[in-house]
């Protein structure tokens, strides 16, 4: 993971493949990495869209997403944005950074650098997490991210379109769709499964729901794998029973509903 991050200061300072924010994304993802228990989709650097801001501006600023997908029960690595961010030097750095108003950790992959003529640039180098809910939610309305210097002395705000996103999950279904779930092999007496009644119920409703509602659920019973901890958003009757129903399931039935989903 660290050398994998240490290798986007390259890719990210080449911008030989960066993306403007109002290119066709239908050639956004750069490399698809398959790994024994999840899959990594990174996409192509892009120029975000700079938003008004308090104090200062960016000079340049190439963002790139690294989502990973989890192709067995065990949890993958976290999704993140990397970004190298430019501006006129000062007396403060960004030291921190806001995602739809929460605060994420960020952490630097790369010291930061600096450069003078007539002035004087500074460069950050650094990642911050996204969770994998956010990227669906981002493949409808965008996503905006706001770095901030202590106490608030510069803020800048920028937003990545929606279909920089949609392309990462595009990618993410055709990869799910082709990876089989890794299984232990059971005894000949144990290998034919009996279908519950959640197991089944959530299968009616999946196939009911939109393409959307199947992305937005797939997501999130991947995260809630074992136990349930959070809710499944959305307010249709669809998602309603999905949720209902794969709550209902015991810890086998959960199992059996993810690798249906995975063959999907």
């Amino acid at each position: 993971m660290y050398k994998r991050i240490l290798g986007l200061s390259v890719i990210l300072l080449s911008g030989c493949s960066t993306l403007s924010s109002d290119d066709d994304f239908s050639d956004a993802v750069n490399e698809v990495t398959k790994k024994s228990t999840y899959v990594s989709i990174e996409a192509k650097s892009i120029n975000p869209i700079e938003n008004e801001g308090v104090g200062a501006n960016a000079m340049r600023n190439t963002s790139q997403l690294t989502a990973n997908y989890a192709t067995t029960p065990k949890a993958a690595p976290t999704s993140y944005l990397a970004v190298e961010l430019s501006y006129f030097k000062s007396s403060y750095v960004y030291d921190s950074v806001s995602l739809n108003g929460t605060e994420k950790k960020m952490t630097a992959y790369s010291p930061s650098t600096e450069s003078c003529s007539e002035h004087c640039t500074a460069t950050q180098y650094f990642t911050f997490p996204i969770d994998n809910e956010d990227i669906v939610l981002s493949a409808k309305s965008g996503l905006t991210y706001v770095v901030k210097t202590q106490n608030d002395l510069s803020k800048l705000s920028f937003t990545i379109p929606a279909g920089y996103f949609q392309a990462v999950l595009d990618e993410k279904a055709l990869q799910l769709q082709n990876t089989q779930m890794v299984v232990t092999q059971q005894p000949a007496a144990e290998i034919k499964e009996v279908e519950t009644k959640p197991v089944e119920m959530t299968k009616y409703w999946f196939d009911d729901a939109t393409t959307v509602e199947k992305e937005e659920f797939t997501e999130w019973a991947f995260a809630n794998r074992k136990t349930v901890t959070t809710s499944l958003e959305g307010n249709s009757k669809s998602a309603e029973m999905l949720s209902y129903w794969y709550e209902k399931a015991s810890a086998e039935g959960k199992a059996q509903i993810l690798t249906w989903l995975l063959n999907k």
